[in-house]
């Protein structure tokens, strides 16, 4: 063996050596924007958060295992699993020089509590449940999604109310447009909303456009379980239809 090349081979065992070795905190410098990983533990392969903070939610005992081969690609891959007795789960992320890439085998269970999912609003209670097959990103704008979101007893504290529980579906046929574009960001992304029995019937869907705004539509009724100041409260929605049904429409960005 040549000087040269004892050398470079030195050289790659110093630096595999120092990556095995490497600590946790080494891979917060890959973290994208808004997320934050407290009191960081164990080795850039194999660690754990105290505490998670990311856009939307919070996360108690994150630990993580980091994937070898993918940096030959340019990209993190990452398993995380949530130990957090309030909210379990695991998923597959993905981190790119741009940013977060994708999450795949997303499957958690957290309670719909404004510290945690400020997504709802102050007073409401129930639990949301995630299965997704896949969730991919471009330039932080969503891009493709395929799997499920739940909302369990949904519930408003002040005043007393329950709404039921409801299921977000979002189906790998609804992606087609997605695909048909090769991930385009302008391609809308649709789900179907349906309750799962309560005292709202309620059917519409979720419509993404652009990555990042929304459109919630659909119809709902008041079922006889209905109480009267919740049943009053759907009246505010407009007009019923021969059905008893009236729309409604949400619009925002993420």
């Amino acid at each position: 063996m040549s000087r040269r090349a004892l050398i470079v081979l030195m050289a790659l065992l110093f630096a595999f050596t120092v990556l095995l070795r490497a600590p946790a905190s080494w891979l917060l410098a890959a973290l994208p924007a808004g997320v934050e990983c407290r009191a960081p533990a164990g080795s850039l392969w194999r660690g754990s958060c105290e505490r998670l903070q990311i856009p939307g939610a919070a996360l108690d005992a994150v630990s993580w295992s980091l994937h070898a081969w993918p940096l030959a690609l340019g990209h993190l891959d990452v398993d995380l699993h949530s130990a957090d007795p309030q909210a379990t789960g695991t998923a597959r992320v993905s981190l790119g020089i741009g940013g977060l890439r994708s999450l795949r085998q997303l499957q958690a269970e957290l309670p719909i509590d404004p510290g945690r999912l400020p997504l709802f609003p102050v007073g409401w209670t129930g639990r949301l449940e995630l299965a997704f097959d896949a969730i991919e990103f471009d330039a932080g704008r969503i891009t493709l999604m395929e799997g499920t979101a739940t909302a369990r007893s949904l519930a408003q504290r002040n005043p007393p109310l329950a709404y039921g529980s409801y299921e977000l579906r979002f189906s790998p046929a609804a992606q087609t447009s997605n695909a048909a574009t090769g991930g385009a960001t302008d391609a809308p992304i649709r789900g179907e909303l349906r309750d799962l029995g309560g005292p709202l019937a309620v059917s519409g869907a979720l419509t993404i456009r652009n990555g990042r705004e929304y459109q919630l539509a659909g119809l709902v009724a008041a079922r006889p379980s209905a109480g009267a100041e919740l049943a009053k409260s759907v009246e505010y929605a407009g007009p019923a239809d021969a059905q008893g049904r009236r729309s409604f429409t949400l619009e925002g960005t993420f």
